[in-house]
Formats: structure tokens, sequence, C-alpha cells
């Protein structure tokens, strides 16, 4: 089985608890207007053109043996500090086939695995892969279905009903939120998530990135949002709605 990547993070600390090497799937069936990394959207090769001109090849095709033996070189390391692999895109739900199998051949070689997800997917795919893993970050881009099709062009109910999967489980996650100006940044917005998510669930609020236009023109694109500032607002601790 082959599946296409465009990135492999190693010694990442926030993708997952421990140490981490982190790999990024090509694709996503999202295209979220502040999105960070434009070059997981498509499922196609890409070039990105660096700022001195520079062609630099954005896509890599692997078969999961081959993934699986390279993510695990540093297995002692990971598993020293409760860390392992995280599977972040792109959507890797959207190469949920390649992902599970990759997850069970790191399982068989004892490493531990976590997954960074919109929950945009089948539920089928979503239950195949998640049932996998130690851990999961699921992503809430917004509260109202009409935004969130605006914003990201996807129908929220299928990350809904995901997540309410998700909850009976019995795999342990965490659900991360971007803040995004404009957006979904407002208290009331924030006061909206936690309803939406429950009880007794660890929510983390993240700023938005303010880096995340410089890829667009490297692959000849423009950002959907333009210009844009940054609310003041620090980094909000996870918290969990009474």
């Amino acid at each position: 089985m082959t599946g296409r990547i465009f990135e492999i993070r190693e010694f990442t600390l926030h993708d997952g608890p421990g140490v981490r090497t982190t790999v990024f799937l090509k694709g996503c069936p999202l295209r979220c207007a502040w999105c960070h990394n434009p070059e997981g959207q498509s499922f196609e090769m890409e070039t990105m053109v660096g700022r001195g001109g520079e062609p630099r090849p954005c896509g890599e095709d692997w078969t999961g043996e081959a993934l699986a033996e390279e993510l695990a070189r540093n297995s002692d390391i990971m598993g020293q500090s409760g860390g392992g692999v995280t599977f972040s895109g792109g959507e890797p739900l959207a190469q949920a086939a390649f992902v599970a199998d990759v997850a069970d051949r790191l399982h068989a070689r004892s490493v531990s695995c976590a997954l960074e997800t919109s929950g945009f997917a089948p539920e089928a795919d979503y239950r195949m892969v998640v049932s996998r893993m130690d851990f999961v970050y699921q992503d809430i881009k917004h509260h109202d279905a009409d935004a969130f099709r605006r914003w990201c062009g996807g129908d929220l109910r299928v990350v809904l009903r995901n997540l309410a999967w998700l909850r009976g489980s019995g795999v342990r996650y965490a659900v991360r939120v971007p803040c995004i100006p404009g957006v979904n940044d407002t208290e009331s917005d924030r006061a909206a998530i936690l309803r939406l998510v429950g009880p007794g669930v660890a929510v983390e609020f993240l700023p938005y990135n303010p880096a995340a236009p410089a890829k667009y023109p490297m692959l000849g694109r423009t950002f959907p949002l333009g210009e844009m500032t940054e609310r003041p607002r620090q980094r909000l601790q996870a918290e969990k709605c009474s």
C-alpha cells in the first residue's frame, strides 16, 4: 500500500504526549481560509518556489512498510518520553487505509500513535483509524454550520457525528480550536464551542499563526484572507467545560 506525504518532522513537542515524530500526509477535503499548510491541501505532486527562486518538490510516495521503518528509527527516544508518532496533514483521514496500515506496523514495533484531524471524513474511515490511535487531537474549527461551510468548505454535521462517536470510543482525546481573527475568536464563539464539545473534555484554544500566508506565494497562490493582524491574545491554557 502506498501513501503520499509532504514532510516528516522529528522531535516535535506539541503534537501529542512526549517527544514525537510527526508525518504530514498530503491531501485534504477542506479548504480552510487560514490554512498554514497549503502544500498539504492538494493530493497532487507540487513544486514550491523559494524566495531565491529555487524549486522544491512537494510530495513523496511511500509504502506503508518503508514509512513505518523510517518513523520507528527513534523509537527508543520517543518511548522513553512517552511519545511516539503523530499523523497530521493535510487531512490524514483522506488516506485512511494507508494511515491504518502504517499504524498497525508501528504498533507491532511498540510505537505509540496519535492523530491530528479535522474530523471531516466518512464515519467508517474515522472509526477505522481512530480506533488504532493511542491519542487524538480533534479540531473544531467553528461551532456554526453556515460559518463552517463558508470558511472551510465542508459540512459541520460530518464532524459532529464523528465527535459524538469519539466521546464514547474510549480513545484518549483533546479538542483544539484555531482562533482566527474575525472568524471564531470572540468570547461568545469560545463559549459556544465549549458547549458543543461537552463537559469534561480538555479544549485548547490556539492563537492564529501569523506565518500562515508565507507559503502561498511559494505555490503561486494568494492567501485567501489577505492581510490579517492578530487581535492581542495570549496562548490560552487547556480548559474543560463544566
